[in-house]
């Protein structure tokens, strides 16, 4: 093998970035944003550079980034971390340069063990028979020491041909080791546990036992032992995977409850519940007997008075749980509502449920006491006296609550009315207070457990403040920040590094910070708390500050543009709107109608009611908000008018900008993405049937055949050429801006709609496209080569200047989830396999971490105008010299005009978006195609259908996901 695979020099290394692509000006509008969209992600191939480095010379860094690489190839399956490293830490790597190049000979002893890295080769046995040996396949010696010879001929298939090699003597070593590392377990003779030693790091400081297979009650009890420096996710790992091999939460459920009358397991088995709470909420939400196991576990708190972890215990109920559309009906407005409410704006908190009738409707619909009220029939109820809320659902006989479980604030007010009753006198909420109270009281919220779980040691002389604001939640969890988690003394990881979750470690952060960390802060002692649905506190934004615009009209047509934020109600906007008309009149002589236009030219006309909220986000492109006095039967909206309006509703893609399309795609997507649980990785990929199921994760694998499907359908209904081409052109822009806000499944599927047959075959319009959009078509193509396992892709989502929020290529997740599942038994001798569950976990997360952020496009196009419609902040973020911002108030540069331009934008691309007719029929998109360019010859009309259904340019494994056709 040394006289056939060559070493690559460091003069041949392959910079596989993606070039800088010169744009010269075409009167395009967005010039300069394709420039900026178009400038390169990538600056290195890390992995490439980490083998081509002597053995000698490699750090742990590029062990762990080896490491990460390597565990995806089928040829390391079934080994355990540790050999995995070890062979990492001594790999060579050599490349053969032409296809057709005799790599061994038949007879040639055999003196490495070699895994292909890249391309495939083709080996002749002496019988004539051939076998093909592709990416991730294994060739050479065994693990012994004995002389083994070739058998057969073995030639490279393609050019750049690419392998690592590991000496005969090193690989027999390394795996006759095993065995020397493990420490068995055994109970009545049995063996229950196995652990293997392990080394982490070179300075000999990072080392222990850790888990690697075991009976499933014998794991269940290692959550409460002690867990050695280099096993510090083994909970997190638990947690998550427990599922595998256990048929109920129960089982673990009934153990904890036992060991927690065990004084010296108490605050181990308290971490364990607070961290499943913040971690996997679902596996409580819905399912009785595990809402019950809450509640025992809270009365075991209370009975042992550990106040602090009761109250972070509730904290984190509060925080996970998920708004829930309960609809109820009631046979008149006079009838009884069944169910008694407390609260209110008044007492500076929201209104909550304190009982429900039994076997009332509503306890059908799944109210139950402790559920706070956000919303009723879209009429905002986190800041509203109880008074006016009682109103509202006693004169509507339809209705239709949003609640969520908020049982931190509820116990709050029960013991804020408990103390009226004692003290004899009600409690007055400071001015201000009442807003922040119940406007933020915890449906917003999100806890990240790791920062505020302090219980060993909690502060006994905190008082119980009413946690109705922000700021006296952050008072109380600045009180308990004593970690549960042991103390890890190492760096944490981020997106980008490649490292084993077992070597990760805390660092101790002294405050909450207003934002999630960059990546090389992040919690890694429990990453699952920096998950896409575990949002983080944001004390220091103000989300009262005006950031939506109305255009409010009046009957002669006049308009004014009004500053609102999303809670401003429709009875304020009617002052604010009578104050910049400079009318005369009180407030109660006008209202806020909406008048809209249906497709058929009928003028519909209502009145708002006075608490209405979120009107930015209710107006329809065919209707307009107008001030109407109340006393005068004014028509408000002319046929003239209406015909204007219907006008304005009408939607085509070339009018829409492209830095919107892709801005809007992204959030959705995003949203779709981060609502993903991560046990529903768990369930879809076990073929597991739970009662949360994989609902989130479908919606999200969905996505992608949709926007691919949209892309062919748009280009191949237009009639005209020359629109055709612009359609296409427009395609690669949004495109661009998508990579620009790290939405790559959405670029995915753009590149993937343009290469379908029957867009590829359009061969006169493509020849219409300027050149500068061909290239940087090619560009966009060139970040998704399938080689070595999608390397270029794999170096732009693990780059250290990548940072989250990020929206990976879902293919490419399921396929690296899929192999670690079927490339790894589940079970080994009798035993769970759990370092199989820890590569999955680890993945997981390693997902997880990428929707950690909130995904602001004013961080997505920091050189744009904000378009209100994408977002809800109130700040723009100015990017300055060294990678500093400035926060700015939108309001000091942004005039309420363009910012309704923009919000109208944006409300025409979400509306372009939710009304996409999809031909999602191969044969049907082959004929739209025909019908724009006929064959050109006999021979193409003959294959062109069996040729639409592949898929140009995309990898093989990601075809069947792409066209639902393979």
């Amino acid at each position: 093998e040394k006289k056939k695979l060559y070493q690559l020099e460091a003069g041949d290394m392959d910079l596989s970035g993606l070039p800088e692509t010169a744009v010269d000006s075409e009167d395009d509008d967005d010039e300069e944003d394709i420039e900026r969209a178009s400038d390169p992600l990538m600056s290195r191939d890390i992995v490439r550079d980490c083998l081509e480095k002597d053995p000698i010379d490699r750090t742990d860094d590029d062990i762990e980034q080896l490491l990460e690489f390597m565990h995806q190839l089928p040829a390391f399956a079934n080994m355990t971390m540790s050999v995995r490293r070890e062979l990492c830490a001594v790999m060579v790597f050599a490349v053969v340069e032409r296809a057709g190049t005799i790599v061994l000979n038949d007879g040639e002893e055999l003196d490495s063990w070699s895994v292909i890295l890249n391309g495939s080769v083709e080996v002749t046995y002496p019988d004539g028979r051939t076998e093909i040996l592709c990416m991730g396949n294994s060739f050479g010696v065994s693990p012994t020491m004995e002389k083994e010879y070739m058998k057969g001929v073995m030639r490279t298939k393609v050019d750049d041909c690419q392998f690592v090699c590991i000496a005969q003597q090193d690989y027999c070593r390394i795996l006759n080791q095993v065995e020397k590392n493990m420490q068995k377990v055994e109970e009545e003779g049995e063996i229950v546990m196995v652990k293997e030693h392990r080394e982490l790091d070179r300075t000999g400081t990072r080392k222990g036992h850790i888990v690697i297979k075991g009976t499933a009650e014998r794991l269940t009890m290692h959550l409460v032992e002690e867990h050695s420096v280099v096993d510090p996710t083994f909970i997190e790992d638990f947690l998550l995977t427990y599922r595998t091999f256990l048929s109920s939460p129960m089982e673990v459920g009934k153990k904890l409850l036992e060991w927690f009358n065990d004084p010296s397991l108490r605050d181990k088995v308290t971490r364990v519940v607070l961290l499943w709470v913040n971690n996997h909420f679902n596996d409580f939400e819905g399912d009785p007997a595990m809402t019950r196991f809450l509640e025992e576990f809270e009365n075991n708190l209370e009975r042992e008075k550990m106040g602090g972890h009761l109250r972070l215990l509730n904290i984190a109920c509060a925080a996970k749980a998920k708004r829930r559309l309960i609809t109820l009906t009631k046979p008149s407005r006079e009838a009884p509502l069944p169910f008694i409410l407390l609260g209110g704006s008044e007492k500076g908190f929201g209104i909550f449920v304190d009982s429900v009738d039994f076997g009332s409707k509503a306890t059908e619909a799944g109210l139950k006491r402790g559920d706070q009220i956000l919303e009723v029939n879209g009429q905002n109820f986190e800041n509203i006296q109880l008074s006016k809320a009682m109103e509202i659902l006693r004169n509507n006989t339809h209705l239709s609550i949003t609640v969520k479980t908020n049982l931190f604030v509820f116990k709050e007010l029960l013991t804020r009315l408990s103390e009226e009753k004692r003290n004899g006198a009600p409690h007055l909420p400071k001015i201000g207070d009442i807003k922040k109270a119940s406007r933020y009281s915890i449906p917003d919220l999100a806890v990240d457990v790791e920062q505020v779980i302090g219980l060993e040691k909690v502060n006994k002389k905190s008082k119980a403040n009413t946690v109705g604001g922000r700021n006296k939640l952050k008072k109380i969890l600045d009180k308990t920040r004593i970690s549960i988690l042991p103390q890890k003394p190492y760096n944490d990881i981020g997106i980008g590094q490649s490292q084993d979750d077992s070597i990760v470690g805390l660092r101790q952060t002294k405050h909450i910070p207003p934002a999630l960390p960059v990546s090389g802060t992040l919690s890694s002692s429990n990453p699952d708390l920096l998950q896409s649905h575990h949002r983080i506190l944001d004390f220091n934004t103000t989300p009262d500050l005006p950031d939506q615009v109305l255009r409010v009209f009046k009957a002669d047509q006049q308009s004014r543009y009004i500053m609102i934020s999303k809670d401003t109600t429709a009875k304020e906007v009617v002052i604010q709107a009578i104050r910049e008309f400079a009318l005369t009149a009180t407030p109660d002589a006008y209202s806020l109608c909406e008048v809209s236009v249906t497709p058929e030219g009928v003028i519909k006309q209502r009145r708002l009611p006075d608490q209405l909220s979120k009107l930015a986000d209710r107006i329809q492109l065919s209707g307009r908000y107008y001030l109407k006095n109340n006393m005068e039967t004014e028509t408000l909206c002319s046929d003239e008018d209406a015909q204007e309006l219907l006008r304005e509703s009408q939607i085509s893609l070339l009018q829409l900008s492209t830095v919107e399309v892709a801005t809007q795609l992204s959030m959705r997507n995003f949203e779709l993405f981060r609502n993903i649980e991560p046990t529903e990785y768990i369930d879809d990929l076990f073929k597991l049937k739970s009662k949360t199921g994989c609902t989130n994760l479908k919606k999200f694998e969905e996505v992608i055949n949709q926007e691919t499907f949209w892309v062919a359908s748009e280009i191949l209904r237009e009639t005209n050429q020359l629109k055709r081409m612009k359609i296409i052109k427009h395609f690669i822009k949004i495109a661009l801006h998508c990579r620009e806000c790290k939405n790559f499944n959405s670029m995915f599927a753009i590149i993937s709609g343009l290469n379908l047959a029957p867009v590829a075959r359009l061969r006169t319009t493509w020849e219409k496209l300027p050149s500068k959009y061909e290239k940087l078509f090619q560009d966009l193509q060139d970040l998704f080569d399938p080689s070595r396992n999608m390397a270029k892709y794999r170096n732009v989502l693990n780059s250290q200047n990548l940072q989250p929020p990020i929206i990976p290529l879902f293919p490419v997740i399921k396929k690296d989830l899929t192999f670690l599942h079927e490339g790894n038994d589940s079970k080994v001798e009798g035993l769970v396999n759990f370092e199989k569950l820890r590569m999955i976990a680890k993945e997981i997360r390693h997902v997880g971490r990428m929707a950690s952020v909130n995904m602001d496009p004013a961080l997505m196009f920091r050189t744009r105008s904000l378009s209100q419609g994408s977002t809800n902040a109130a700040v723009l973020d100015v990017a300055q010299t060294g990678g500093h911002k400035k926060r700015v108030r939108r309001s000091s540069f942004l005039n309420a005009k363009k910012l309704y331009e923009d919000a109208q934008m944006a409300r025409k691309v979400k509306q372009y978006l939710s009304n996409l007719d999809l031909e999602m029929d191969e044969e049907s998109l082959q004929t739209l195609s025909l019908q724009c360019e006929p064959a050109t010859n006999t021979r193409e009309n003959c294959h062109l259908l069996r040729i639409s259904r592949k898929l140009l340019n995309i990898p093989l494994f990601l075809q069947g996901v792409i066209g639902n056709s393979n």
